[in-house]
Parts: C-alpha cells; structure tokens; sequence
C-alpha cells in the first residue's frame, strides 16, 4: 500500500507543498492585478503602463452628449468614464441649451465629479405673473423655495404670498396686524432670517429711523410678535438660534452683549459680552468677535464650541468684520476677515489644530479680495465666497483649492453682493438683467430682466425662475421664467 511507503509519502506531501505554493503565488499575483486594476492601472496598445482615473458625469437635466477634448463619447450625462491620467476639456450639450464645459486633470486612481452642471435654454421664454402699480419694497423666499412673499407697493403691512409649488393658483394677501407694528411718516422693511419650518420669517421694520423686530407667521399672521414688545428690549441686532422660531440671540451693540430669549422665556439672558460682531451654527457654535484683547488697534476672534473657547486670531479693528463658519463632509470651517486688511482666513477645524498642533493654527486658504464686503458659504457648504462687486475669492473644500477672479461685470446698484443660486453658482444683476456663473468663473450666463433692488427665486426644482422686473410707467412686474425647454418642462 502507497500510503505505507515512507518515499511515496514525503514525494506526495512535496508535490502538495509545491502545489500550495503555486496557488499562494497565483493568489498572491491575481490580488495584486486586481489592486492595480482598481487603482486605475493598465497597459496602452503600445504596450506603455498607464495609470486611469474616474470622471463622473452629470447635468441637469440629464441626457446630454459628452464630448471629451473633442471627440463626442457614446456615454451620456449621467455617467462614469475611466480616462487616463491627463488634463481634459469636457463639454455637454444638448439640443434647445447652450453648451457646459469645464477643463479638469484626472488623475490615476482618483476620483474628478463634474456632476454640478446646469443647462440654461437658449431661448429663454418670460410670462408676467402680476404687475404692481409702484415699486415693490421687499420680496424673500422660504429655505424650502416654496413660498415667495411679496410686500405690495403704497403699503407697509400688506404682502401677497405664493405658492411657487403650484404657480397656477392665485396668491393669497396676507396683512400684519397693525398691534404687532409701528407706523410712521417713512416705513420699510429688510429681511432677518427664515425659520427652518418655513413658516416664520424674522423682520426689521424701521418706522421714522426707529427699529423694531418682527416675527411675522406667514400660516396665521395674527401669531405675530413684536419681539421689541416681548423682549422688552431695542436691541441692534436680532438673530434666531439655530432656525428655530421660537429661540432668539438679542444684540446690544453699544453695550456689546450677546443675550439669548425664547418666546416662552422672555426675559433676556447674558450669553457673551465684549462682542462687536458675531455668528453662530446650530444651537451651541459661536464665532464672534471681542473688544476683549490686549493688542492696541485689534480686536480678537473666538470660536465657542463644544462648552470651549478658542483662541483663533486677531483682526485690524475699527472695521467691518467678516465672520462665518459652517460643517462640510463632519469637519468644521472658519472664515475670518477684516474689510480693511482685504483678506480672509479659511481654517478646517481649528479647534482640532490648537488642541493637537501645540497651538499653531494655520489657515488652508488666504483670499485676497479688496476691501470685501461679503462672505457666504453656498447653499450645501462646499464653498466659501469672500466678494466685493465683480471681485470673487472662492474657496473649494472638496478639492481643496482656491480661485480668485474679477468677471468684469459690475454689480447694478444698489445691489451691495451676489447671492448663491444654488451650491455651486453664482447670480447677480448686471445691464439690468441676471448672470449666473459657475463658483471658478466658467460657465457665465445671461437671463431674464431683473430689478438690482431684488434677488431671483427659484422653484424647488429649478424648472423655473421668478424676479421682479421693470415695467411701465415705473410699475414692477413679477415675471416667471422657463429654465427648460418646453419638452423638458
């Protein structure tokens, strides 16, 4: 019997050995193809070792040919494309839209998104929804884009509302009650903030130079409050706690103190003093700035996060501080600047930096604009803008790069900045109508007739564009525009 024989035996156990052996090797060789495959990997047909990257396409609306440097894919948008490392010139198209494109680099192993496009008809078809006998004094729009408020002309407690959800039904007028306001020889309103239930809004209204904050509930206008009234407070500067209605921060600028009130709770509280300018995120962030610092001539920059203070900089005082801060992807930005100093510090998680880097804190960006005027995160806070009239610094946390650039269009006054239209683009009014342009400055488009007093308002899906326009004889028209063509609507 071979299994008794010792020779036979061990020659039996050597070849299972070898066999194991061979197929570790084999494993061994086939993991490590399929690792260089999925880093992008591969052989050209001149026999060269290239390296792919991973290009998503995308736009809206979808559909549209791609055509890379050139040559038209057989991919549409939306689509992944593996592409050898290099730099590409993609654009989309599509028929009745102007085309998109965009240069990028791909490169191997890596992952390049240019699935933010939007395409705008090339013909843009305008229809007048209601024409105002005067001019409009203040127009806003709900987070959610479905409700638009309208203040009607020659009055200063009335405003029509609509239902941008279902644009075929009439407005609704909607009067605040004359207990909740003050009246004056001059009366007007700007706007504060919505709630994130989309049904409070928070309001200045000024009456003879006077101000006075208003939470106006647009479901039941007899619900508002005068939250001078309930506050029993003139405070400078009203705010509400992390979007909710009913939870407020109270601003006394020339006491500078920072003071918390609830609508249950009245009576004012003391959250911060020594505070010249602030902003907050969710109900417990802070980001203001403090006359409290011993530097002459400078003011200093506190983060309050998490129950902690940090320290982060000093600032040129005696200036318009620009302040903002927000969460991307879990990690935390701070953008902090001066208008005087013309320059505006990006950090990511500066909090993380001064507990874990022996106390330096260094910025991932510097945008260098003249004297800013503005600085806002887009719509789902991948960017950071610092603006002052056509003057852009743009800062990407996605890919961690910075764009700074002048479009060359000026700002139709009294526009004092642009606005975000969504999270990647930009609008304001110039030649007294409305441009839009990707955050790089590529991409510029020229839309409907706008007046510069007013922003444009979008529809949840962005089918269709609202703005108050000029009309005749110095009357106003709220004007809907098509962003589709008709077989797309």
């Amino acid at each position: 019997m071979d299994f008794l024989d010792p020779k036979k035996r061990q020659r039996r156990d050597m070849f299972n050995i070898i066999g194991y052996g061979l197929i570790a090797i084999a494993l061994v060789f086939a993991v490590r193809i399929l690792f260089y495959q999925a880093s992008g990997f591969g052989i050209d047909k001149n026999g060269k070792v290239t390296q792919s990257g991973l290009l998503f396409v995308a736009s809206s609306p979808g559909g549209a040919q791609v055509r890379i440097n050139g040559v038209l894919d057989k991919a549409q948008t939306d689509a992944r494309l593996s592409l050898v490392s290099g730099t590409y010139n993609v654009k989309y198209s599509r028929d009745g839209y102007n085309n998109w494109q965009q240069t990028t680099n791909v490169e191997g192993g890596k992952i390049v998104r240019l699935d933010y496009a939007t395409l705008f008809p090339k013909k843009l078809v305008t229809n007048a929804v209601k024409k105002y006998e005067g001019a409009v004094g203040l127009s806003t729009q709900s987070p959610d884009r479905r409700w638009l408020l309208v203040q009607k002309p020659g009055s200063d407690n009335v405003f029509d509302q609509y239902d941008l959800k279902n644009p075929k039904f009439p407005s609704t007028e909607l009067t605040v009650p004359a207990t909740v306001i003050s009246n004056g020889a001059s009366d007007s309103w700007t706007l504060g903030e919505w709630s994130n239930d989309n049904e409070h809004v928070l309001m200045n209204h000024t009456h003879d130079g006077v101000s006075e904050f208003v939470l106006l509930d647009r479901s039941d206008m007899t619900k508002s409050v005068n939250l001078n009234t309930a506050f029993a407070v003139t405070p400078t500067k009203v705010s509400l706690v992390d979007k909710k209605f009913d939870r407020f921060y109270v601003y006394d600028a020339a006491a500078q103190t920072l003071k918390t009130a609830r609508l249950d709770a009245p009576a004012p509280q003391t959250y911060l003093s020594d505070v010249l300018e602030y902003q907050s995120y969710s109900d417990n962030v802070m980001l203001y700035a403090s006359s409290k610092t011993t530097t002459p001539g400078k003011v200093g920059v506190v983060l309050l996060l998490g129950g902690k203070s940090y320290f982060l900089r000093e600032v040129s005082g005696n200036s318009t501080y620009l302040l903002n801060l927000t969460q991307y992807n879990r990690e935390w930005y701070v953008a902090i600047g001066a208008k005087s100093e013309s320059k505006v510090y990006v950090y990511k998680n500066p909090n993380t930096q001064l507990t874990s880097n022996l106390g330096q804190l260094v910025p991932i960006s510097v945008l260098k604009t003249t004297t800013p005027n503005r600085l806002s995160f887009s719509s789902n806070a991948r960017f950071i803008m610092a603006e002052n009239g056509s003057q852009f610094g743009v800062y990407d946390a996605e890919v961690n790069k910075s764009y700074q650039y002048d479009t060359k269009l000026p700002l139709d006054p009294p526009q004092a900045y642009a606005n975000w239209m969504d999270g990647t683009r930009l609008a304001y009014s110039s030649g007294s109508k409305l441009v839009v342009f990707d955050f790089d400055n590529t991409n510029l488009q020229t839309l409907a007739a706008m007046d510069a007093q007013h922003t444009p308002f979008f529809v949840p899906d962005y089918k269709y564009m609202y703005s108050l326009a000029p009309a005749e004889s110095g009357s106003q028209a709220l004007t809907s525009t098509a962003l589709r063509t008709p077989a797309d609507l």
